[in-house]
């Protein structure tokens, strides 16, 4: 007999993107969804969809995606964002996996991310996260805004792909990119080679990208993935620097 499988997401103001995703994950036993006091019709949509609501001041990734965690009773976790979705192949290897002996303890996906109207589906974002694990003894760790599924025992990695639909449009891409980098300039500190660093490392992340994985191949969409990725890098920087320059002059 297969394990029971339960799906968590984390939700604020999801309503276009909430439904596809639950779902997509039709073959979970639980579906769980902690929401950050959405003020739209994601709560309304999921409860329809027979997920189990929890409401939840958002404080951070890590302590939301742990408590939805926390919430699950099915034997194997599934963890998806609210703009992800399962493939139809994923979702048959997910089965399989569970459905047969000697499974690892827990299981990397690969993302592929739509955006403006193209699949990323060569190695621009190679994007494995660890998605599919066994409940017990699993937690969720990481630095904001960045959490991650940690586990004791064998991991190993799907061939099927979920699909990512993370931003409306470039603006969206643009905002998403402006908060997290907030975020993850707050948990890092002002060093002597941040100056430096907000040259070399935007740089190294455009090359990495747009030779190194292949970016060329994709044309224009290769192009504004590359340089989206580095000016992430450079933003975050930027805010490094001047968080010191407030604090050097007291504002």
């Amino acid at each position: 007999m297969a394990p029971r499988l339960g799906l968590i997401v984390i939700a604020l103001n999801e309503e276009e993107l909430i439904g596809d995703c639950l779902r997509s994950a039709s073959i979970c036993d639980e579906l769980i969804v902690v929401d950050a006091f959405s003020t739209d019709r994601t709560v309304e949509i999921a409860r329809g969809l027979g997920a189990r609501i929890y409401q939840r001041e958002f404080t951070g990734y890590i302590a939301q995606k742990q408590f939805a965690l926390e919430q699950a009773t099915a034997d194997w976790v599934l963890s998806l964002d609210a703009d992800e979705q399962l493939t139809f192949a994923l979702r048959h290897e997910i089965e399989a996996i569970l459905g047969a002996p000697g499974r690892a303890d827990g299981y990397q996906i690969r993302r592929i991310l739509y955006h403006i109207g193209h699949y990323y589906a060569r190695g621009v974002y190679p994007d494995f996260h660890l998605r599919l694990f066994r409940r017990e003894g699993a937690h969720f760790a990481g630095s904001e805004p960045h959490a991650k599924a940690v586990i004791s025992g064998r991991m190993e990695r799907l061939h099927a792909p979920m699909l990512h639909f993370s931003y409306a449009d470039i603006a969206d891409h643009v905002a998403t990119m402006n908060r997290l980098t907030t975020q993850s300039a707050a948990d890092n500190p002002y060093r002597p080679l941040t100056p430096f660093k907000m040259f070399a490392n935007p740089a190294w992340r455009f090359f990495n990208f747009y030779i190194l994985r292949g970016g060329f191949l994709e044309g224009t969409s290769g192009l504004y993935a590359s340089m989206a990725a580095a000016f992430y890098v450079f933003l975050k920087y930027a805010k490094i620097y001047e968080r010191m320059l407030k604090d050097r002059h007291g504002t």
